[in-house]
């Protein structure tokens, strides 16, 4: 009977060792990075968000963002590793985000007339908000055009 019991308990215990693997599975992410125009230039500072688009058949559960460059220049990271879920993507981006590495003088603090990052460029705020953007991006598993992330806000 012993032997019985400890080939159950080592049975169960490796059975739900193999089954529990397969939960914590990460997605495969693809590299994204693009460039933000504004009036033929590029946006100076800012932050690009990629939220799932569920109408598009995007089931993904995490938001991709990237901060825009002096240059204008964005990369995604989700949930601190680099790239994102391939899928259909609605694109938000902000000039006004606090803590994007603007610089203040000591002693200063952050206001909602002075805040703190950002270009300091005022875009349309239909651009800010998934409901409001006319900005998608399909993210592809491969062949990916040099500017096929690229984005023009106005």
């Amino acid at each position: 009977m012993r032997v019985f019991v400890r080939f159950s308990v080592a049975f169960l215990v490796g059975f739900l060792v193999f089954a529990g693997a397969g939960c914590g599975k990460q997605e495969t992410h693809y590299p994204v990075s693009g460039k933000v125009m504004h009036n033929n230039a590029p946006l100076k500072g800012g932050l690009v968000t990629y939220v799932p688009d569920e109408s598009k058949g995007n089931k993904s559960k995490s938001n991709g963002t990237g901060m825009i460059n002096a240059e204008g220049n964005y990369t995604l990271t989700t949930n601190g590793r680099s790239g994102i879920p391939a899928g259909w993507y609605k694109v938000t981006v902000s000039t006004d985000t606090p803590g994007m590495g603007g610089a203040m003088e000591p002693g200063k603090t952050p206001t909602a007339a002075a805040p703190l990052g950002g270009s300091g460029v005022k875009i349309d705020s239909r651009f800010q908000s998934p409901g409001t953007t006319p900005l998608t991006k399909e993210v592809v598993t491969s062949g990916a055009s040099a500017n096929q992330y690229d984005i023009t806000v106005q």
